[in-house]
């Protein structure tokens, strides 16, 4: 019976020393994931209290008139030793096919860096000077992401006075008072 939990023992530890190194190795992949999605290593957290948390990343604008594909781009890199494969998603008020990444796979070698563009279609249907938030998000890999704002500009035959774009040029004061 003592060779039978001898074994069963053993058998535990291995396994437990197979778990904490499998914990490990995903705990430092996801690391990496985090500082390839974010624009750098996240600080330490202040120990003392006394110093501010990092502010949040601002969202990129992505706007345009209707008829137009407005765009914003930002930069992905894989600062680890390892080849990354990256699927990105886009969530949010609008969300694909309106709102899409170009390109929405790619693979980064160890070192590398790409740059990833958001595309979208504005439309007359999108309403004029309303702000559309979303995010660009890699699943599995990180929980933050990129944060984009969708704005549709009024078109460019209206002003903000409902005026005409370009009127006529009025006369000078002197032109004016001259008898003629």
């Amino acid at each position: 019976m003592s060779r039978m939990t001898e074994l069963l023992k053993g058998a535990v530890e291995l396994n437990l020393r197979y778990t904490s190194t499998l914990l490990h190795l995903s705990k430092d992949y996801l690391k990496d994931a985090n500082v390839v999605l974010t624009r750098g290593p996240e600080p330490a957290p202040p120990s003392d209290g006394e110093n501010p948390a990092p502010a949040p990343r601002p969202p990129l604008l992505v706007v345009g008139r209707a008829g137009e594909t407005g765009n914003a781009a930002f930069a992905i890199n894989n600062p680890s030793d390892r080849e990354m494969n990256v699927h990105l998603l886009v969530q949010g008020e609008l969300a694909e096919p309106a709102v899409n990444v170009d390109p929405a796979r790619l693979t980064l070698k160890a070192g590398d860096s790409a740059i990833v563009r958001i595309l979208a279609r504005i439309d007359d249907k999108l309403p004029v000077d309303r702000d559309h938030v979303g995010s660009v998000v890699a699943p599995g890999l990180t929980s933050q992401g990129v944060p984009f704002i969708v704005r549709r500009l009024p078109d460019a035959t209206a002003t903000a006075g409902g005026d005409a774009p370009n009127p006529a040029p009025r006369k000078s004061r002197a032109a004016r008072s001259s008898p003629g």
